[in-house]
């Protein structure tokens, strides 16, 4: 019977090969049933039978949706980071779901509802559904301990409450909740959040201490790259002041040190995010299922842009509605320059998982620690451990949170799309030194160089004009668009 459906899933591709992917998807409970039909009936075709039946539980009667969307009607269509009653509110109604839809392929298909009508409904709803659908996945891996890791710097605002600040998130409070609700359907598993301060010159990893210790706040604890630099740690020489880093180094420090652990039976997964409350920790579920279903996978990232994930901003779960032409040659340029790293679109999500074991392997040839670490942390993990096997990608529901952020500051009176153009013109000089790294570990067409080449030689000026003469993309990125030669010189001209 496996067999048979493991034909349909490979022709459907709607299923992992692995058995337990399959498990996840309630195939036992759904055995005598199918079973007695295909006795019954006894199809000509079984694989097509049985892929009809599959495909009937991935649908959503209307019945069902309204029953889901009208309890939230009256919700905003943003989701405000800093209401606690709006997360208080994510949770009830992910709680209702996973009691209505007990299987995961029932979860999708309420995903999949909600994203056929994605910006006229609430982020909460859609955010609700991702997270109900990480919490059944989790409950069927084996046991895992997560190790969650988070950058500290200038975060005195969003550690506060909102009452405390306006900006404030809570998110040390917030960030233990979402893991411990998470956690709730895996109680083999184990977990712990790790803020390691980069030198931050409010003393936030300070904050965080007193606030851990005077909330109670579990499991929760803080490092300091300074304690690298007081130690000598030779993995970390180059770092002679906390100056030095720019969060990569705080990352990598606590992804070294978390790595060392000794966790017994329980696969260890090590995990970055941001600060902020973007990326929803309760979505760990999904990432931790992809790197434990398969002996291969060595890391997940979860992606705002893949199909299935959703950007929101503060009108709501608007998905990308600008810079598309920016998004797809960045795209194009990570095709053609470093192959290695795969499918995935998105490189940039903070929200990135690992195995401990891979983490021992590659953190001491990471000599990146600026804000663009990752994708060279992603480049040695694919050709060290396995190439595009090795490179997972889940999609998020992501909400922007820019706020108080380290990175998107925008100075007054200057041009936001000016920026833009910087922004991703330094990008892809970091693209094009990490293709130059790695030039002989990775096979790239001869047939791609003269456009390196013209890339190589794009000023700013010249980027900028080129990226404003490109036609307009209509309604999304053009993702897995080549671009030619011959229309990039144009365009630049």
């Amino acid at each position: 019977f496996f067999s048979v459906v493991k034909d349909v899933s490979q022709t459907m591709s709607v299923f992992d090969s692995d058995v337990r992917y399959l498990q996840a998807y309630k195939i036992p409970e759904l055995f005598d049933d199918l079973m007695r039909q295909l006795l019954s009936e006894r199809p000509s075709q079984p694989v097509s039978f049985l892929g009809s039946k599959l495909n009937a539980a991935s649908t959503l009667s209307a019945e069902e949706f309204n029953a889901i969307v009208g309890p939230v009607a009256n919700e905003p269509l943003a989701l405000d980071l800093t209401d606690a009653a709006a997360w208080d509110r994510v949770y009830d109604t992910a709680d209702k779901l996973l009691q209505t839809f007990v299987t995961v392929d029932r979860l999708r298909a309420v995903e999949n509802a909600l994203l056929a009508k994605q910006r006229e409904l609430p982020t909460m709803v859609h955010l609700a559904a991702k997270l109900a659908t990480s919490k059944a996945l989790l409950a069927t891996c084996p046991p895992v301990f997560v190790t969650m890791l988070v950058a500290l710097y200038n975060e005195k605002n969003r550690m506060s409450t909102k009452q405390e600040h306006p900006n404030g998130e809570n998110f040390l409070v917030n960030k233990a909740r979402e893991m411990e609700w998470l956690f709730e359907a895996a109680p083999a598993s184990s977990w712990e959040i790790v803020y390691v301060d980069d030198g931050c010159p409010q003393g936030s990893g300070k904050l965080a201490e007193e606030r851990i210790k005077s909330n109670g706040i579990p499991n929760s604890r803080v490092d300091f790259l300074q304690r690298a630099i007081d130690e000598k740690d030779p993995t970390f020489a180059d770092i002679k002041d906390t100056k030095d880093s720019q969060k990569g180094g705080a990352i990598e420090f606590g992804m070294w040190e978390a790595a060392k652990g000794d966790h017994g039976d329980k696969e260890h997964i090590v995990i970055f995010t941001d600060a902020d409350l973007a990326a929803n920790l309760s979505q760990t579920g999904l990432l931790v299922f992809n790197l434990t279903s398969s002996p291969s996978r060595m890391s997940c990232v979860g992606s705002r842009y893949d199909e299935g994930g959703i950007f929101c901003n503060e009108k709501g779960a608007m998905g990308v509605t600008k810079n598309f032409e920016l998004l797809a040659f960045r795209d194009f340029l990570k095709r053609l320059l470093l192959p290695a790293l795969g499918k995935g679109r998105d490189t940039q999500c903070g929200f990135k998982a690992f195995k401990a074991s891979v983490v021992k392997k590659v953190i001491p040839s990471v000599t990146d620690r600026k804000f663009s670490f990752d994708m060279q942390l992603l480049m040695l993990v694919a050709l060290q451990c396995g190439g595009e096997a090795a490179m997972g990608s889940e999609a998020v529901v992501y909400v922007d949170s820019l706020a108080e952020s380290n990175f998107y500051q925008q100075a007054p009176g200057v041009d936001p799309m000016l920026e833009s153009y910087k922004s991703y013109f330094n990008m892809m000089g970091r693209m094009l030194a990490l293709h130059d790294t790695f030039k002989d570990k990775q096979e790239v067409p001869a047939a791609n160089q003269p456009v390196i080449d013209f890339v190589r030689g794009l000023t700013l000026e010249t980027f900028s004009k080129m990226m404003a003469t490109m036609p307009r993309m209509q309604g999304k990125p053009d993702w897995g668009r080549v671009f030619t030669l011959p229309e990039l010189k144009g365009w630049a001209a």
